[in-house]
């Protein structure tokens, strides 16, 4: 079995997406979606009922009573909370995998996969970009998903990508496909087709590091969740590496039209919203 093919099997024993989770998202992306409907679909899962009403009674919430009803929980937090809520607890379990290859950087993949969807929808709302939240935030959340299923074969050949990096000549994605024949990008388009996402998703995954290369009506999405990437890097948010070879920041911005004097503003709005959601996923975000 050549190693294209083991990686091909791996992707099809790869467990599929939460069905609750994805269910909750289709009935969220209804404008008008009704809320004894969306309880229902949520009460299944014991996991996450335990979180919405975590996240509920938190401090960042501040209610003057403890709330312990599902339905009353899934009023306060409303639409763009709960999505980030589920989106963020069902990836966390996909990304936080056992150390091998590149998850020795289990938690750096993990907090930067996080700060990624945290930056596009930071761009999103403060450029006004006309893109679906919940498409944006869930591609964004998953456009490194490709490295979990990886991980298990760069294990004798991680140092050899490392070296090309290092070289200055390669991106780190050119240095996969030099050293194992494809890249994590490619994989991860593969994982999301597997999980039945909708082609804008497995378009962003699949190119998040190529935006051109992605069919128009999507190429826009693709253009924030490539820039988002990036924009985590500079400011911290990168996996080993990797962090230190992307490319193509300077042309996604003049493409979509940001000065450089905005960015200051956008990084500090980030980093503000950075925190807000680690504490609500519970993640470090330092």
């Amino acid at each position: 079995m050549s190693l294209m093919e083991e990686i091909i099997t791996a992707v099809d024993e790869m467990p599929p997406f939460p069905q609750v989770v994805q269910r909750a998202m289709r009935a969220l992306a209804e404008p008008d979606y009704e809320v004894a409907g969306l309880v229902d679909i949520l009460k299944v899962d014991q996991s996450i009922t335990a979180n919405i009403l975590k996240l509920c009674n938190s401090a960042y919430f501040g209610l003057p009573r403890k709330v312990s009803s599902l339905k009353e929980a899934v009023v306060y937090l409303g639409a763009n909370q709960l999505r980030q809520l589920l989106l963020s607890g069902a990836a966390s379990k996909i990304y936080e995998k056992p150390s091998s290859g590149y998850t020795v950087f289990a938690d750096e993949l993990w907090r930067h996969a996080l700060a990624t969807a945290v930056m596009a929808q930071v761009l999103r709302q403060h450029l006004r970009f006309k893109i679906d939240e919940n498409t944006l935030f869930t591609a964004a959340l998953l456009h490194d998903v490709g490295k979990v299923v990886l991980s298990a074969f760069v294990i004798d050949k991680y140092r050899a990508i490392e070296q090309l990096v290092e070289t200055g000549e390669s991106s780190f994605q050119e240095a996969e496909r030099q050293t194992l024949g494809f890249d994590h990008a490619e994989i991860g388009g593969k994982i999301a087709e597997k999980w039945e996402f909708p082609d804008a998703i497995i378009t962003a995954i699949s190119f998040h590091h190529e935006p051109a290369r992605a069919a128009k009506e999507f190429r826009l999405l693709t253009e924030i969740v490539a820039l988002a990437n990036s924009l985590t890097v500079m400011v911290g948010y990168g996996t080993g590496v990797d962090g230190l070879a992307c490319r193509g920041h300077d042309l996604l911005l003049k493409k979509l039209k940001i000065e450089a004097r905005d960015l200051e503003k956008l990084v500090l709005l980030f980093q503000l919203e950075m925190v807000k959601t680690c504490e609500d996923a519970g993640v470090d975000g330092g």
